[in-house]
C-alpha cells in the first residue's frame, strides 16, 4: 500500500504541475472532500436516488467504482505528502481488531486454571 501511496502521490505532484496550482496538505483535503462528494453522488445514481442522465446501470457500476477510486487515491496522497505511513496506521487502527480478536479466542480455548 505505501508504494501505491508513492505512485499516487507522484502522479497528483505532475498533475499540480501541469495544471499550474500548489498542491500542498490543505489543497489534497480540500481535494478529498470534493472527491468523497463525488462518491455520494455516484452512490445516489447507483441506488436509483438520483436521476440516471441517460447511463446505463454499468456505466453507473463503473463511475462509482472510479469515483471510489477517486477518494482512496486522494486520501493515500495526503498519506504520503503529510509524512504519514498509512499501512502501519491501518494496522494501528484496523489491523489491530484481528489480533485482539484471535488473542481473546485464543483465552477462551486455554485450559481453565484451578
Amino acid at each position: 500500500m505505501r508504494a501505491l501511496a508513492q505512485q499516487i502521490d507522484a502522479i497528483s505532484l505532475r498533475y499540480a504541475e501541469v495544471y499550474g496550482f500548489e498542491r500542498d496538505a490543505d489543497w489534497l483535503v480540500l481535494k478529498l472532500q470534493e472527491e468523497v462528494g463525488e462518491v455520494v453522488q455516484a452512490w445516489l445514481a447507483k441506488t436509483g436516488r438520483q436521476r440516471d442522465k441517460g447511463h446505463s446501470p454499468e456505466e453507473i457500476d463503473r463511475r462509482f467504482a472510479l469515483e471510489l477510486a477517486d477518494a482512496v487515491g486522494m486520501l493515500l496522497a495526503l498519506a504520503e505528502a503529510t509524512g504519514v505511513d498509512i499501512e502501519q496506521a491501518i494496522d494501528e487502527k484496523w489491523l489491530v481488531w484481528d489480533r485482539r480478536v484471535s488473542q481473546r479466542a485464543g483465552e477462551h480455548d486455554a485450559p481453565q486454571q484451578d
